[in-house]
């Protein structure tokens, strides 16, 4: 008889068989193939391919944005699917954080009030939203930047606004597609850093879709995209 793994032992994400299929013009695009990946808490994993490989999808998919044709998806066991829309949509604002190449702030709020929104989504209490957006933007250090709107923050500036929303509720799982593509190489580096101190300091288990080899090889485990599966990467690559 085979022991249970124990809640340390436990995946964090268990996908198995997960495909996703598009139409274009009467036919039918297979861009996820039968994707099966264990995700460990506290992980750090780059996923890396060609443009169109489906890296987008598949971080889409794999954080409940989209649906699969086919596949599962079990977070700390659950599979996700199984949810009603109202009850992913709960779950992935709870779990699940998201930074994408274009920082999506909301232009009319200020830093503190974009931060928060995760949480005012949740109706927590006002105060205690505010206390974690204000905690989350010392943390990425612009605090002295709370009241400013998005258009008086420099590029760097806003993706740490947007990192700092995508971590205001504590989600042990972020999600980051091309979340330094639009910034400099020195700005890149700064987001790169706070990424590894985020996962060292909180076990923050972390995926990150790249067209950046240089990210890529900061993270200790490394995927590729390759006809609708993910495989190894190349070490030397």
């Amino acid at each position: 008889m085979t022991e249970a793994a124990s809640p340390i032992d436990m995946p964090l994400v268990q996908i198995r068989g997960l495909r996703k299929n598009y139409w274009l013009e009467n036919q039918e695009i297979q861009v996820l193939r039968g994707i099966d990946l264990d995700i460990h808490p506290g992980e750090r994993i780059s996923v890396t391919g060609a443009s169109g490989s489906g890296k987008s999808t598949f971080l889409h998919v794999l954080g409940t944005l989209d649906l699969p044709e086919a596949g599962t998806v079990k977070f700390r066991g659950e599979n996700v699917f199984d949810k009603t829309p109202a009850q992913l949509a709960a779950f992935r604002n709870r779990s699940i954080g998201f930074v994408f190449q274009f920082h999506h702030l909301l232009p009319e709020f200020s830093a503190l009030e974009n931060v928060a929104m995760p949480a005012m989504i949740q109706r927590m209490n006002p105060s205690e939203a505010e206390d974690r957006a204000m905690a989350m933007l010392d943390r990425v250090a612009l605090a002295h930047r709370v009241a400013h709107r998005p258009g008086e923050l420099s590029g760097g500036e806003q993706q740490r606004v947007a990192l700092a929303r995508a971590l205001v509720m504590s989600p042990r799982l972020l999600l980051a597609d091309e979340p330094t593509g639009n910034l400099d190489e020195m700005t890149a580096a700064g987001i790169h850093e706070l990424l590894d101190q985020l996962n060292e300091e909180t076990g923050l288990t972390i995926i990150v879709v790249t067209h950046s080899s240089k990210l890529a090889r900061r993270l200790p485990r490394r995927l590729r995209m390759d006809d609708g599966r993910l495989v190894q990467a190349d070490p030397s690559a």
